[in-house]
């Protein structure tokens, strides 16, 4: 019986990227491959803490969610939920059958896992991680395979903060715009609350963002300006 370590499962409504504002279950899972300066959920890194979940249960799970909630969405998040690729397996063909879309959530980086389970995802959502942004190794090449696999069901989210390097922005619009000038790109500023650094990391300027907003104008149709949305709708 396959199992994954699941932090949670909840209803809300989805405050990120090409989706925002709609109803989803979300499925999070425990553990993750990177260690992000700025990640909101730390609590999801470790498995330590997490109870171990059956495929079934799981969907049985989500599908009560989605009931209750009239949710169309289940997103697949983290933590990375390519760690778990078997049990995403096991657990799409449930979900799908059942009418709900199949949305993951991942860091870009595991390029061989999202080819075992891109017939599940009816979206992407991937990150390009900025190494300077991150305080983690590139990842340019992983990036690059990543979307590859399956270009037409992905949008891309990037994070900037005050440590970004435009260098390291302009990179990335360059990668995607190096796949398609369509495929959609959003700049995610870190969250601050209360004017206090977020998750120990400050947003960028706005002379940044502009700039940014710029260069990804002039290469991508489709680039927006979008903080995260949950935090100031005082949601999950």
């Amino acid at each position: 019986m396959i199992t994954a370590a699941i932090s949670e499962i909840f209803f809300s409504v989805q405050g990120e990227g090409l989706y925002c504002g709609q109803k989803q279950v979300f499925v999070r899972f425990a553990g993750c491959n990177l260690r992000c300066a700025y990640c909101d959920e730390p609590a999801a890194l470790e498995k330590v803490r997490s109870a171990r979940l059956s495929a079934r249960d799981a969907a049985g799970a989500v599908l009560k969610l989605a009931g209750k909630n009239r949710a169309k969405a289940v997103s697949l998040t983290g933590g990375e939920p390519l760690l778990n690729w078997g049990f995403i397996k096991a657990v799409g063909p449930a979900l799908r059958k059942a009418g709900l879309s199949v949305h993951l959530e991942t860091n870009g980086t595991l390029y061989r896992e999202l080819e075992k389970v891109k017939e599940i995802a009816d979206v992407i959502s991937m990150d390009i991680k900025l190494p300077s942004s991150t305080g983690q190794k590139p990842f340019w090449r992983e990036h690059g395979r990543f979307l590859a696999v399956a270009p037409e069901k992905t949008f891309i989210k990037t994070v900037v903060c005050s440590k970004t390097r435009f260098s390291d922005f302009k990179k990335a619009v360059q990668l995607a715009a190096s796949v398609s000038r369509r495929l959609p790109f959003f700049i995610q500023p870190v969250t601050s609350v209360s004017g206090k650094a977020a998750h120990g990391a400050r947003p960028p300027s706005a002379i940044f963002l502009e700039k940014a907003c710029c260069l990804a104008a002039a290469e991508l149709s489709t680039a927006r300006l979008l903080p995260q949305q949950h935090p100031k709708w005082r949601i999950k």
